[in-house]
């Protein structure tokens, strides 16, 4: 399907920043690195300290009382390591970067300078109220029935209200007087909402004469709404996902170093306990890491790492089959869901040198696919345009991510379907086989969608003639 690049030389998006040859995103994965260590160190310290049922305690002072609380400190930890290289990064890289008085401070005008501050300190608390009251209301969430499963994103809000409260006018006024920047300001969510708030007041008539004067909803506030669309689904999935996942990877690195060991010198271990171990300590490894990163990418978004929205996808289409991916609308794709689960596959066969073979190769490409994630340091986010990544995975292929899930996939459940039509009848796999394709069609969708709405970027459009192939290298 070729791609649609009519009328981009009036749309182009410029979201990544260049020197020469040299693109700031090019080294974006150095914070990723490090929040990948940082997840790995933390699940060893949690593990020896037993920090899950104890809580976190640094000279003395107990930080946190509660499982979750310490595991959502976990991410705090993450983060603040992310930030702070990614900020030095790119502080070094360029001077554009770096500190750039208001010029209103510049000016004198402290005053001024200040209600506008506080101004927009107050707007952006309101639309945080806003959000606060749309997950309270929304059933999916399930405030009001105590639904279990998103507790932890109701306790990440209450955090982030109170912190805000606290420290959002200090960090308003820094980012306002020594990091200023009109582009940012644009898409700064304080300013964003104000005017918002003044959009109304556009259908009022007031004569030709004031009518030039009153907020209209440009171009540049559709692609704010639709990012932070994307952020207000996205980051209560990446929340969840971490809490479930991070204690997972807590036990099975006391296991490495003390459950296996014993288990080796009992006898008793076995080639399937092998899979099984080689299965459940990789999966906890990989997505540890991989939903840390991501979760990164959605909660920040700020001029000081260069990683704001520059824009989001515009299309029904793009947005609908990226979310037919995640819960809830997974379930769309009943039929995928028919075929085993990939722990289930690992035990369908008594031949473990074979579910050893097929099983390394899924891991091996959710590695890939962790690593994809990795090199966009902590600008990741789906459905937008944070900066063109062109290095690691990105290099050979344009969507790595989407090619190695699909083939880990198919790597461990197709050898299930083949089980399934030998042992439980050809009705059976035929549906699983029809299942799995339709998961990888919308896959190869969101690649296109996908490409389409970054075509709008003048980098992805040189990417793309640097990199000719979308899934496979030199085929396809």
């Amino acid at each position: 399907m070729a791609l649609n690049n009519k009328n981009t030389a009036t749309t182009d998006v410029i979201a990544t920043a260049t020197k020469g040859d040299k693109w700031v995103t090019d080294y974006a994965w150095i914070s990723g690195l490090a929040g990948a260590l940082t997840v790995v160190a933390l699940a060893a310290w949690y593990n020896a300290g037993h920090i899950l049922s104890k809580g976190v305690s640094v000279a003395g002072w107990q930080i946190t009382h509660t499982r979750l609380d310490s595991i959502l400190f976990a991410l705090g930890v993450i983060t603040f390591v992310m930030l702070t290289i990614e900020l030095v990064r790119i502080y070094l890289w360029d001077d554009r970067f770096k500190f750039t008085v208001a010029p209103k401070v510049k000016q004198g005008h402290y005053f001024s300078f200040l209600i506008e501050s506080v101004i927009n300190y107050v707007f952006y608390l309101a639309l945080l109220s806003l959000v606060l009251w749309f997950y309270h209301s929304a059933g999916e969430y399930g405030y009001i029935r105590n639904n279990a499963y998103y507790q932890s994103w109701f306790r990440f809000l209450d955090i982030v209200w109170n912190g805000y409260l606290w420290v959002g006018l200090p960090y308003v006024l820094i980012t306002r007087a020594i990091k200023h920047s009109a582009e940012a300001d644009a898409r700064d969510y304080g300013y964003y909402f104000q005017r918002v708030v003044a959009y109304p007041f556009s259908f009022i008539n007031l004569g030709d004469k004031q009518k030039q004067n009153t907020p209209h909803f440009s171009d540049i506030d559709k692609k704010i709404t639709r990012g932070l669309l994307v952020k207000l689904f996205f980051t209560p999935l990446m929340t969840v996902f971490f809490v479930d996942q991070f204690p997972h990877l807590v036990g099975n690195i006391g296991y490495i170093f003390d459950g296996l060991p014993k288990a080796l010198s009992s006898g008793s271990f076995t080639h399937r306990s092998l899979n099984n171990d080689f299965f459940n300590i990789s999966i906890s490894f990989i997505f540890s890491i991989d939903v840390a990163l991501a979760w990164v990418g959605y909660v920040i978004s700020s001029r000081w790492v260069d990683n704001q929205t520059s824009s989001a996808e515009p299309t029904m289409l793009g947005w609908v089959v990226c979310l037919a991916c995640y819960p809830p609308f997974q379930f769309v794709l009943g039929l995928y869901y028919g075929a085993p689960g990939e722990r289930d596959s690992i035990n369908l066969y008594d031949n473990q040198t074979l579910v050893t073979v097929f099983m390394t190769m899924m891991l091996a490409s959710y590695f890939v696919y962790m690593s994809a994630t990795l090199w966009f340091g902590t600008r990741f986010s789906n459905l937008t345009n944070r900066g063109i990544i062109r290095r690691g995975p990105f290099a050979y292929i344009r969507h790595p991510a989407y090619a190695s899930k699909n083939f880990a996939w198919w790597c461990i459940m197709f050898p299930a379907v083949i089980y399934n039509a030998t042992h439980s009848g050809v009705e059976l796999a035929i549906i699983q086989i029809i299942g799995l394709v339709l998961l990888t069609y919308v896959y190869y969708c969101r690649a296109i969608t996908e490409e389409r709405h970054l075509s709008a970027d003048p980098c992805y459009r040189e990417y793309c003639e640097q990199v000719k192939y979308r899934f496979i290298p030199k085929v396809f």
